[in-house]
């Protein structure tokens, strides 16, 4: 199942974009945790300079480690 969608517009150089809608968690302490577990494995990746916009979907907030890092490495 895809816990996330990627959006990629051209850009001078990298920026990455995390959005974590109240679908996913009517609670922002949540979605905030969301946030902070992708952005490091973001960070690690070589990303092309791009505008990149993560968005999570349902379901997201349950993965955590390796789980999300393989997600994130396949939709990128």
């Amino acid at each position: 199942m895809n816990f996330f969608s990627l959006r990629v517009s051209p850009s001078d150089k990298v920026e990455i974009i995390i959005s974590v809608s109240k679908k996913v968690s009517k609670n922002a302490v949540v979605r905030n945790t969301v946030k902070r577990r992708i952005l490091p494995i973001l960070k690690k990746l070589s990303l092309k300079p791009a505008k990149y916009l993560l968005i999570a979907k349902p379901g997201a907030e349950n993965l955590k480690g390796k789980t999300l890092e393989d997600e994130l490495i396949r939709i990128m």
